[in-house]
């Protein structure tokens, strides 16, 4: 008579063995950006206004840096790294045509943006063209003066350049991580480009400024969340308190 009783616990015994794991880490992905703009120093400086409260230099900037911090690698692990780069360039200008005829000028200038590692490591060489100013003069009017009928003085030569790359390799990745400041060295020139008659005296100033955005992406460990039962579990139990109250009413009644 006791073979029922022990297949029904054997059966609520099984039950209550039903955990569900819900201790899985998940990490997460956060970041953090940084950035940092060109500052002129030295013959950098001599730049015009409005230029020189804009944040320009004067070309040739060579290997200037742009300092971030790096990456705390107490925030968790660095999976990538994206770069942003951005420049803006500028010129002024003055020619004299010294011919015998009418002519057209044209000025413009090509410009060079460079960003690279402390290690010489080239991020981005970026070749940005202004735009292209139109003038019209006599034949030589006597004065060398950049002005006049057969010359001119000019401003309003500009142009930009951008771009974005991201980075995943871990040997890359490492040197961006520590508690200290990486420096970016930015670096800009600039070459004066005139077309029109033989006799001309030319020349373009060229001018430059450069910022940069560091994103560091980063996953960051869940806590583990504790095992619970499933609701199978306080079936099994329930079921086994009823199935232990049954027998104590059992063995009662055999008594009486």
């Amino acid at each position: 008579m006791k073979a029922p009783l022990l297949t029904g616990l054997t059966a609520a015994t099984a039950l209550t063995g039903i955990f569900a794991t819900s201790g899985i880490a998940n990490a997460a992905i956060l970041t953090q950006t940084q950035s940092a703009v060109y500052q002129p120093t030295g013959n950098e400086l001599n730049v015009p206004p409005p230029l020189n409260s804009q944040g320009f230099g004067r070309t040739a900037i060579a290997n200037s840096p742009l300092t971030i911090q790096q990456f705390d690698s107490n925030l968790g692990t660095l999976t990538a790294i994206t770069i942003g780069f951005s420049g803006d360039m500028a010129g002024d200008g003055r020619f004299e045509s010294t011919d015998s005829g009418a002519s057209t000028v044209t000025a413009q200038f090509l410009g060079n943006l460079n960003l690279k590692l402390p290690d010489n490591t080239s991020l981005f060489n970026l070749n940005p063209s202004s735009n292209v100013l139109s003038f019209n003069v006599s034949a030589f009017d006597g004065s060398i003066d950049f002005g006049g009928t057969s010359g001119a003085t000019f401003q309003g030569l500009t142009a930009a350049a951008s771009g974005q790359n991201t980075y995943t390799n871990s040997n890359f990745l490492q040197q961006f991580i520590g508690s200290g400041a990486l420096n970016f060295l930015f670096s800009a020139t600039g070459q004066s480009v005139f077309t029109g008659p033989s006799n001309l005296f030319a020349g373009i100033n060229t001018y430059a400024k450069a910022n940069i955005s560091v994103t560091y992406t980063y996953e960051v460990p869940d806590q583990p969340e504790t095992q619970v039962p499933e609701p199978a579990v306080t079936v099994g139990l329930g079921l086994v308190a009823f199935l232990g109250l049954l027998s104590q009413k059992k063995k009662t009644l055999k008594k009486i």
